[in-house]
């Protein structure tokens, strides 16, 4: 698991960096259009977890027979606590963006209808947001039912133009690749990146419909003013202040691009994005070889033997333990992954065990290459 994520990272980190680069010549084009290349990265980043296709390798068999004990071996203990904080980061987040929806769900329940335009009116909200994809609401401060109906459709307009756009539904993935990847300061950089284009993008919306963009830009201040206590992550709100002096200056610049991203533009990033990721495990996967393509497969020099656990020793636990890996042409294995479980304890002490063993690397051409190779370790109790 460990390498896998680690494999997923390097690959995120070319494709977020990518998208960061594109980002920056595109500063000068609409925020519609930087914002698909945000999204588009962030789809890819899930797709980076793919695991690179293994060929076919070749098995070396080793008996094991131990009569001593011992614990986890201590370099078995670091993948396992590196595991243990990824799901602990993960589950932390996922758990606080259900708390977060759950108290949206709850503000729902207890706003008022106003008029019959089918907005919600509530008192525990103090700025415009939309939440959900089935069936989205619009959630208003009461302040905003006393405002003239001018100024009251900017802010509707801007709430639509979410609903239309999808914005809620792409901001929740976002926070689930966020809580996945918890780990990659640049996956939060792109959620970010992404919430603050669909602001900009919602604002653009807005003024495309002729509302003057002195006085919009005015309103956002005002709500601003008006805010208070922390806004909903789970949400897609109006105003948040970290943005806001960006968003105005966008808002108050006549020669900004507020146009839409046609089609062929937004599956074009799409494919880009993807075509990326699979250039970089392709790049990954062809450097391995199978045992048939080499002049000299790899062969182990020294070994350190696996020891066993207390409670594989006491409940008399004997069997195989198959893992799969990639010996380099250094003579160290890694991307190791048990094929076959024989216990938990027992897999970990064998990956640990492999993890320092040397090998004479398979050859290619007078050249050491990396070359694919199974191992099965047959533990005996004497």
């Amino acid at each position: 698991m460990n390498d896998l994520l680690m494999e997923s990272a390097i690959r995120s980190t070319v494709v977020l960096s990518a998208a960061w680069i594109v980002a920056l010549f595109l500063r000068r084009a609409s925020a519609d259009l930087r914002h698909k290349v945000w999204l588009a990265a962030l789809i890819s980043v899930p797709f980076s977890l793919v695991s690179v296709v293994v060929p076919e390798s070749f098995r070396i068999a080793v008996a094991v027979q131990s009569g001593g004990i011992s614990g986890l071996a201590a370099s078995s203990r670091w993948p396992i606590a590196l595991t243990v904080a990824w799901v602990a980061g993960m589950t932390l987040l996922l758990v606080r963006s259900g708390l977060g929806l759950a108290r949206l769900a709850r503000i729902t329940s207890r706003a008022r209808r106003m008029g019959s335009e089918g907005f919600l009116v509530s008192d525990s909200v103090t700025t415009p947001m939309t939440w959900g994809v089935l069936r989205p609401v619009i959630l208003l401060p009461v302040y905003i039912a006393n405002w003239p109906a001018e100024k009251r459709d900017a802010v509707i307009l801007h709430e639509q133009a979410h609903v239309e756009r999808r914005d809620w539904m792409w901001q929740t993935f976002a926070q689930a690749v966020t809580a996945v990847f918890w780990f990659h300061p640049l996956v939060w950089l792109a959620a970010i990146q992404l919430r603050q284009e669909a602001e900009c993008a919602a604002d653009d919306r807005v003024l495309a419909e002729g509302i003057q963009a002195a006085e919009y830009a005015g309103q956002l201040v005002e709500a601003a003013r008006r805010l208070q206590g922390r806004v909903p992550q789970e949400s897609v709100a109006m105003v948040r202040e970290p943005i806001l002096t960006s968003r105005i200056t966008a808002i108050l610049d006549s020669t900004h691009p507020r146009g839409r991203t046609g089609h062929w533009s937004r599956a074009a990033i799409v494919i880009s994005s993807l075509l990326l990721v699979v250039f970089l495990a392709a790049c990954q996967g062809a450097r391995i070889y199978k045992v048939v393509q080499v002049t000299t497969p790899p062969h182990v020099i020294s070994k350190i033997e696996p020891q066993y656990t207390e409670q594989a020793r006491a409940q008399k636990i004997q069997g195989k333990v198959v893992l799969t890996m990639i010996v380099n042409p250094d003579g160290r294995a890694d991307h190791i992954r048990v094929m076959r479980s024989l216990d938990k304890g027992m897999d970990a002490n064998a990956v640990a065990a492999i993890r320092q063993w040397t090998f004479e690397p398979g050859e290619k051409d007078g050249k050491s290459v990396r070359v694919a190779v199974t191992i099965e370790v047959n533990f005996h109790l004497l």
